[in-house]
């Protein structure tokens, strides 16, 4: 499993949580704001105990395995409340979600991660039914909420993180986190010496990019400094070739991918209408231009030897090569008649290599140790082999060669393999793997 992981086997601190009875989800019973948690007690949430030496693993577990592949949280900002009393309920339910997140990601806790999941959903709930904050919204909840999401997608399954992610956009709009860099709200924020801190902001943004300035380096932000980067719309419109953070390039290219998912619904429309051609070619031509435009930036920005050291840095350039693939798939659908064979040809071609790249970087995987791999890794996996084994299949009518052959199965068991020993820490993984294996009924995700 996890090469690299010592601390989950140190003994667990001496708690009687596996007595305990979890409390259920009904939002007529349990905790409820108010209720008064207290971070200094041994027993902080309902019967549930949490010693301080355990919640200090906890938060070292999480600024280790977690925060690496969802980076929402300055460190400094987060100690400054979380080791007072008079932390609110709000901040509260972040650090149940932080902690429920960080035992989804270690062996050590496999027992207790579904108690804490359980009590934190209640108490998230619970913050809906308050009567007496319908006025307020705390960037907490929303925080406490996108991980709660993510551990949904990684250890529930895919239906219910879905539905949370639609729960999360709401209390989103509702925070107004699309206009954190509005131009009102910047010039009170220079006027108004009372306005928030900018890690505060930071925080915000690192929520909700869609509609703020991308996320500034990491470096920055956790040392507090306020360095303003560009909007996302700036960035998929500008032909300067800039260099911007792991995470923001993270966002940029996972934006790419979702126009891709767009074209190809426009492109399926078109086709039923007769009238696929020129709009389609537009827009594909533009999204593969600024998909070479970003790669190239990226590979040179951030040589192959880091790629290893940072869990996100990996995760993009998987998911630059899994847009690359997705490309080649929606020629694929338009071409069927054999009308853009040419065209067709080079966009298989640049496919192969992507899914080869994608087998080399996730056979690197247990180097860095599958706890610290991205919860969406598997989707580009399975990308990857899905198409290398497209290309064997289309091939071996052709008479494939034999090296080239066996070239191409060394890199799909590779890929099965990796999802074999990820499907333990995330049931994504699990998922694609019915599918790849033999006899496998299973149909792909909407993730794809």
């Amino acid at each position: 499993m996890d090469s690299g992981s010592e601390e989950d086997q140190r003994p667990l601190p001496s708690t009687n949580l596996q007595s305990e009875n979890p409390l259920p989800l009904s939002p007529g019973s349990g905790w409820r704001p108010g209720d008064g948690l207290s971070l200094n007690s041994p027993v902080s949430l309902g019967g549930l105990p949490v010693p301080e030496l355990m919640r200090a693993d906890l938060d070292q577990l999480f600024f280790d395995r977690v925060h690496p592949i969802v980076p929402i949280l300055q460190k400094a900002r987060y100690f400054s409340w979380a080791q007072k009393a008079a932390a609110t309920e709000h901040q509260q339910c972040l650090q149940y979600a932080m902690w429920t997140l960080a035992m989804a990601l270690s062996t050590r806790f496999e027992q207790m991660r579904d108690l804490f999941y359980t009590r934190t959903r209640q108490m998230l709930e619970s913050l809906d039914l308050d009567e007496h904050d319908m006025g307020q919204a705390h960037i907490e909840q929303a925080q406490a909420w996108i991980l709660i999401t993510f551990y949904e997608f990684l250890r529930t399954n895919y239906r219910r993180g879905w539905i949370s992610a639609g729960r999360l956009f709401r209390l989103v709009q509702l925070l107004k986190l699309h206009e954190v860099d509005s131009p009102t709200n910047v010039i009170g924020q220079l006027s108004d010496v009372s306005s928030e801190a900018p890690v505060a902001i930071e925080e915000k943004r690192r929520a909700f990019w869609i509609w703020t300035n991308l996320p500034s380096l990491e470096a920055d932000f956790q040392a507090g400094h306020a360095v303003q980067v560009c909007f996302l719309s700036e960035a998929l419109a500008s032909d300067e070739n800039s260099v911007f953070s792991p995470l923001a390039e993270c966002v940029i290219l996972s934006t790419l991918c979702g126009r891709a998912l767009s074209h190809n619904q426009a492109s399926l429309t078109e086709r039923v209408c007769g009238n696929a051609s020129v709009g389609f070619w537009v827009r594909h031509e533009w999204l593969d231009g600024m998909l070479s435009q970003r790669v190239q930036v990226f590979q040179l920005s951030y040589p192959a030897v880091s790629v290893f050291a940072d869990p996100m840095l990996l995760f993009t350039f998987m998911v630059t090569h899994s847009v690359t693939i997705y490309l080649c798939k929606i020629v694929e659908l338009v071409g069927e008649n054999g009308e853009f064979d040419d065209i067709l040809v080079k966009y298989q071609e640049r496919a192969l290599i992507a899914a080869r790249e994608i087998a080399r970087l996730s056979s690197n995987q247990g180097h860095i140790g599958y706890f610290k791999a991205h919860v969406f890794m598997p989707v580009a996996i399975f990308l990857g082999a899905e198409r290398l084994i497209a290309h064997r299949n289309s091939h071996l009518q052709d008479g494939l060669m034999v090296e080239e052959e066996k070239s191409v199965d060394v890199e799909l068991q590779g890929c099965i393999e990796v999802l074999r020993k990820m499907q333990c820490v995330n049931n994504l993984a699990k998922h694609y793997l019915e599918i790849l294996e033999p006899g496998g009924s299973k149909t792909s995700c909407p993730l794809q």
